[in-house]
């Protein structure tokens, strides 16, 4: 058996919907009921038929149009509705009013045991040849195109109505010759009697000025040969049509099960113009599709761009019969895209001003028209243009299918998932705040709502929610660890974080589309998902070219307030059959591993799972079973993604070097800085320093800068532990009283980071010995790694020993102190930053200086404080943080005191001295004190 896919297929058994046409009898068989009933079987459905007109037509001429009698009329109904119930009805032809009347009081009593199934009104008054078939009092046919139906009993009853122009016109009584006079009789229609509906603009008649007067207007098939001359012409004409696109307007009203953002929409429907004569019956071919799709679980909005699809290719295949236009073609359910029809929003907000400013809605149709101006402002408003922020060019083309794709909340799990090797997964943080800054939040009243919530940092859940910097730092870790892992990290919501820190993507609801700057996140290369839950929003998606489009959901969840019931497999179906070549698609929605059999088996490659990864006992092992039990499905399709090793950035390297996961993991809080990154990592990893006194400063720095991923460390101290060094010496303990104060640093260290070589000298420094302290700094130097000597030393000779060994190898020096509430930090480099001077400028051979921690006393915090600042100016030197380009540097040339009392700094500019005994022509002085910075 040819399934709806032209796949061969088992044999469907189950029971299909039941679609009511309520319409009259065509004897041509393009129209009328057997049209309907040939379309709804076409689309899946079996379709039961009331009869309320016989006709008698061919396709050039109707002849005669006779009504059934009330009591046959009513009969039918009765019948039907005791053993087939529909899911769907299809109102079509209505001979006269008293048939109008008699059926707005049946549906108005079968809506109280059936209030959810969809009634559809076609209002046929003209039939494609030009004939008018409604009939008043069986009047003859042609007084009758004069005569009107009253639709006004069916207000409140029916669900959507579909008026061509004609007919438009003539039920709102008014002229609809322009777009803008089109759409506003459409919206005023729907007002009047209270439902959705669907202006079909396929008709409309480019030379005919009068609509009204001309019942026999021009359709489209009378102007088939006007059209086919005009078929390279891309244009507007004077009225705002494009004359290549078939555009019909939809106006949403109160739809059932849709989605807030579409539920009282209204929508340009613009889709190409089929030139063929053939479209005998095409409105009620639209009408009982919309019927046939909608009974099938769909909401109106998904009824209406694949019923308008099925038409455009039944028209296109549409072949003549008789002497005049032939039927269309029934062709199967629509999986070609390119039937179906660009959606536009519309500016729903300007419509409804000029209605209330110019249109008298009170009356419930219309009764007067826009101004001239007017009119001009609303064609170019409501024009069928592209929306603004849908992209020619697309974005990111994904190289892999997703495979099994987690959707997590948190970066406990991200983490172990990541390392674990999936290379594809979404953070989903919800904020339930859109990212605008505080001040932005508070203009408004919905801004004050969301601040509330904030403040009290609970959702309406009661959930705990991220804000602010918290937020941001936690998307921040997440890049960085989807970076390290070379791995596609999608980030919910947050785009503007996204770019901000170079996310692999962004993954975006329907909501979230018109409030985001897509052309900013196409621009910064990064990769969007799409969200969608229904045929509708599926082509809203495929119009913006994303990367990817979910599917969903499929199944009942509790991971979220969803705002449409669950697709299930059959629609999911549908849906895979109409983009599965454009793009990967992704199911979700309470997929797991007993229904994962199911999902596949529709066609679908890829599947997001939330709570059977984040629920697991074992989220690590939840991933391997799904992702196991999927792959055989995938066949080999799935295994490049899993494994590949094609990088999905542009990482930064070391001497051709990565960080290994473990290392990355251990200094992810660092890799996270952007003055860091792997690579600065990398460059820690490479460099050499010197720590000259192991004692409060020195032996705190030396624990900083090991465990920060320093590669190499010298310790120079011939010093052994005493008793009064345990308070401020922390590396140190009672065990460790007279053993040499380097060697058991350097044992301590290898135990506390180990990655970090560490060599100990158990000698004092002084000039005699720096050219064997300072061997291993040497030879780093010379093959260009970063090096750095810390002057940790509380003795005077040893400080000029020491600046003067690093002048004559032109090391970099960072030097503090502490005695008492009086701390010192400095940093010279006489190759980087000549003009900074050295330790002999400031403090000159000869100076006195009697202060130290033996004479005069330290807190510990003190020390500890000093200590810090050491080890962040020697970090930020060593990854090129300070530009030290002359004549200005952050940390090279400048002197800092800190007094512990007032917790106060002092910043100084250094400034040359001609006379330093030691840096020559390059010494500086003190300048004025300045600068003060409260701490």
């Amino acid at each position: 058996m040819l399934g709806i896919h032209g796949d061969n297929v088992p044999m469907n058994t189950e029971r299909p919907a039941f679609v009511w046409t309520i319409a009259g009898s065509d004897s041509g068989g393009g129209a009328g009921i057997q049209a309907d009933l040939a379309t709804i079987q076409d689309l899946g459905c079996h379709g039961c038929s009331v009869v309320t007109t016989v006709t008698a037509q061919s396709s050039v001429a109707v002849t005669l149009v006779e009504p059934v009698s009330a009591a046959m009329l009513m009969a039918q109904l009765t019948t039907l509705l005791s053993d087939l119930p529909p899911k769907a009805i299809k109102i079509g032809l209505l001979a006269d009013q008293t048939q109008v009347a008699l059926l707005a009081d049946w549906i108005a009593s079968f809506k109280i045991h059936y209030p959810s199934v969809p009634v559809i009104v076609d209002p046929v008054m003209v039939a494609s040849c030009g004939d008018a078939l409604a009939v008043d009092n069986c009047q003859d046919i042609k007084s009758a195109a004069k005569s009107d139906l009253d639709f006004k009993p069916f207000k409140g009853l029916i669900e959507l109505i579909t008026p061509n122009v004609l007919e438009l016109g003539r039920l709102t009584h008014s002229d609809v010759s322009t777009k803008a006079q089109f759409a506003a009789a459409a919206l005023a229609l729907s007002q009047s009697l209270d439902c959705s509906v669907l202006a079909k603009g396929g008709d409309v008649s480019f030379g005919s000025t009068d609509i009204l007067e001309n019942t026999h207007a021009k359709t489209h098939d009378n102007t088939y040969a006007q059209t086919q001359a005009n078929v390279h012409v891309i244009a507007l004409d004077s009225n705002g049509w494009d004359l290549e696109l078939a555009e019909d307007y939809l106006v949403c009203r109160q739809v059932r099960a849709s989605s807030e953002l579409h539920q009282n929409g209204r929508f340009w429907l613009a889709s190409q113009r089929v030139n063929t004569r053939h479209n005998h019956g095409s409105g009620c071919t639209l009408s009982s599709a919309i019927a046939a799709v909608l009974a099938q679980g769909f909401v109106l909005q998904d009824a209406v761009v694949v019923a308008k699809a099925y038409v455009s290719q039944g028209l296109s295949a549409a072949i003549g019969l008789g002497q005049g236009p032939g039927p269309l073609a029934r062709t199967g359910w629509p999986n070609d895209v390119s039937r179906y029809a660009k959606i536009n929003l519309c500016d729903g907000n300007f419509i409804s001003y000029q209605l209330n400013q110019h249109l008298d809605v009170g009356n419930d149709l219309v009764a007067t028209v826009l101004s001239a101006t007017d009119q001009a402002t609303a064609q170019v408003r409501i024009a069928s243009t592209p929306p603004q922020n849908i992209l020619s060019h697309g974005f990111k083309v994904l190289d892999a299918d997703l495979g099994v794709y987690p959707v997590v909340s948190d970066l406990t799990m991200l983490e172990s998932l990541l390392a674990a090797g999936v290379k594809t997964v979404q953070l989903r943080i919800k904020t339930g705040i859109s990212e605008l800054t505080t001040a932005e939040l508070a203009e408004s009243d919905l801004g004050k709502s969301a601040l509330g919530r904030c403040e009290s940092g609970k959702s309406k859940s009661g959930e705990p929610e991220l804000i602010g910097s918290e937020l941001e730092a936690q998307i921040q870790t997440a890049i960085a660890l989807g970076k390290h892992f070379n791995a596609q990290l999608f980030i919910n919501d947050h785009w503007q974080l996204a770019i901000k820190y170079h996310a692999f993507g962004v993954h975006l609801g329907q909501e979230d589309l018109a409030v985001t700057d897509l052309a900013a996140i196409q621009a910064a290369g990064l990769a969007l998902g799409i969200s969608s839950h229904s045929y509708f929003e599926l082509l809203l998606a495929h119009q913006y070219s994303p990367s990817y489009i979910a599917l969903g959901h499929i199944f009942p969840t509790t991971t979220k307030q969803m705002p449409s019931a669950p697709q299930g497999i059959a629609k999911l179906k549908h849906y895979v059959a109409l983009l599965q070549d454009h793009y990967p698609l992704v199911a979700i929605g309470g997929i797991d591993l007993d229904n994962l059999a199911k999902v596949k088996a529709t066609g679908v490659a890829n599947i997001a799972v939330v709570r059977a990864i984040t629920e697991a006992q074992d989220p690590v092992a939840a991933f391997a079973v799904l992702s196991q039990a999927w792959e055989p499905y995938l066949g080999a399709k799935c295994m490049p993604n899993m494994s590949t090793n094609k990088p999905l950035y542009h990482g930064e390297t070391v001497s051709g070097k990565t960080l290994s996961d473990a290392d990355f993991m251990r200094y992810s809080r660092q890799v996270l800085l952007p003055e860091v990154g792997e690579a600065g990592q990398l460059q820690l990893a490479d460099a050499n320093v010197v720590i000259i006194g192991l004692g409060g400063l020195g032996q705190l720095a030396a624990q900083y800068l090991a465990r920060a991923g320093i590669g190499c460390l010298t310790l120079i101290d011939r010093d052994k532990v005493e008793i009064s060094n345990l308070p401020r010496q922390l590396l140190f303990s009672d065990a460790d009283i007279g053993l040499n104060k380097a060697r058991v640093a350097k044992q301590k260290l290898n135990d506390l980071a180990p990655q970090c070589t560490v060599t100990a000298h158990e000698t004092a420094f002084n000039t005699e010995t720096a050219a064997h302290h300072f061997a291993d700094i040497l030879e780093a130097k010379q093959q260009g790694k970063k090096v750095l000597v810390l002057d940790c030393t509380d003795n005077f000779a040893t400080r000029q020993a020491i600046n003067r060994s690093c002048i004559e190898a032109a090391l970099p020096l960072v030097s503090a102190s502490i005695a008492a509430f009086s701390g010192q930090l400095f940093a010279v480099d006489q190759m980087q930053f000549p003009s900074g001077g050295c330790y002999h400028c400031i403090f000159p051979a000869q100076t006195r200086v009697s202060q130290s921690c033996s004479t005069q006393g330290v807190l510990g915090p003190s020390v500890g404080v000093m200590a810090s600042m050491q080890s962040l100016v020697a970090m930020q030197l060593l990854l090129n943080v300070d530009s030290c380009d002359e004549p200005k540097s952050a940390l090279l040339g400048r002197f800092w005191r800190f007094d512990a009392k007032s917790l106060s700094w002092t910043a100084a500019i250094l400034t040359r001295d001609p006379q330093c005994d030691e840096c020559g022509p390059k010494g500086v002085y003190l300048s004025s004190n300045k600068d003060n910075l409260e701490v």
